[in-house]
């Protein structure tokens, strides 16, 4: 009976004891790893998304890669840089969908560790990587807060990553960044948020010095909201 696999895959196989022939005689000898479904598909999208001449040659990269970035989750956490969130935005928001895996690989594609990255997703309570779409803005606004050690310097960088090359927003989008930003934080209050979005959401053009004259902002920042 065939293998299924081309004679020189099916050789290396053996070579490299990766093919278990010991037969099968009933279901209860199969076991499924529970990641198994994710990991296929996964991979599944990404072979339909780049389209490879060699699929075979496409797998064993696209696995031994896989393999690499597994390895690394026991690196330390390293604080991203600015400059590598602005970079990672810039590839993402152009997609018209994107998955939280799609954040993940751009992301350790610039440079910053998957250890980070993971960190700073799992703050943000994200189903599994691989098949949860998100808005890239959040996950990217959660590595924001490992850049900077203070609350309004957080708040600065996110006018440049997020305001293009003259670092500004709307006020909406800022506003929508923000409440994002402090959803979870207990000790900013609702009402103070809200005087907030009353003062500078209607405003169509802001810099990072708007927000900080903004005097329920400044409340914010001194812990006294």
């Amino acid at each position: 009976a065939g293998t299924g696999f081309p004679p020189l895959v099916f050789a290396a196989m053996l070579r490299a004891g990766t093919m278990d022939l010991d037969p099968i005689y009933c279901a209860e000898q199969i076991h499924v790893p529970a990641e198994l479904a994710g990991v296929l598909k996964a991979f599944t999208k990404e072979v339909v998304r780049r389209q490879p001449t060699d699929v075979y040659e496409f797998s064993a990269i696209y696995f031994a890669n896989l393999a690499s970035v597994s390895k690394s989750t026991q690196e330390t956490v390293v604080p991203p840089s600015v400059a590598q969130l602005r970079e990672v935005y810039g590839a993402c928001k152009a997609r018209v969908e994107t998955t939280l895996a799609d954040v993940m690989i751009e992301c350790t594609g610039v440079g910053i560790k998957l250890a980070t990255v993971e960190q700073a997703f799992r703050l943000g309570e994200f189903g599994r990587a691989e098949d949860t779409a998100v808005n890239p803005s959040e996950p990217i606004t959660l590595l924001l807060t490992m850049t900077d050690a203070s609350f309004p310097g957080i708040i600065a960088s996110l006018f440049e990553v997020f305001g293009g090359e003259d670092n500004i927003l709307t006020g909406a989008e800022f506003m929508s960044l923000f409440k994002f930003l402090v959803a979870k934080d207990a000790s900013v209050k609702a009402e103070t948020v809200q005087a907030m979005d009353d003062e500078l959401a209607k405003l169509g053009a802001i810099t990072f010095g708007a927000v900080n004259n903004c005097e329920p902002f400044q409340k914010i920042a001194d812990g006294t909201a």
